[in-house]
């Protein structure tokens, strides 16, 4: 009974945090907390690429939008797909073709390890094979 508890109240916090967590990232970034775009570029999408051709591939692949993040200047697509209920790959594309990723623990499977990027890697490797029809 008592994992029954904890599980509600675990998804209880999920629902309390994907609610206010990401008004309150918007309100950082307007304050120019947040203003660059992260490290890790992949390369640049092929000038026909279409935006929802590379997110029904994505979702495809098991990404999903990724709600609990900073919004990158210029960003115009970003998504996540969870590995390990600890990790996920993060990928980011922006108005300019460019697009940048890498691994890190989810917000979910390690909030502290998340926030202080603990786990930040490249995975250049992956993204491009993944991507690899849509990349110049």
């Amino acid at each position: 009974m008592v994992w029954r508890y904890e599980l509600k109240m675990t998804n209880l916090f999920w629902k309390f945090t994907y609610f206010f967590y990401p008004p309150i990232l918007r309100l950082l970034e307007k304050a120019k907390v947040h203003s660059s775009r992260q490290n890790y570029l992949i390369g640049k999408l092929v000038d026909d690429s279409s935006l929802e051709k590379i997110k029904e591939k994505l979702l495809l692949e098991g990404f999903e939008n990724a709600i609990l993040s900073w919004k990158d200047p210029g960003e115009v697509l970003n998504m996540r797909r969870v590995t390990k209920g600890v990790y996920q790959y993060h990928l980011r594309i922006f108005n300019d073709l460019e697009i940048r990723g890498h691994y890190e623990f989810s917000s979910e499977g390690n909030p502290l390890g998340h926030i202080k990027e603990k786990v930040f890697v490249p995975e250049k490797d992956y993204f491009t094979s993944l991507l690899n029809d849509f990349l110049k």
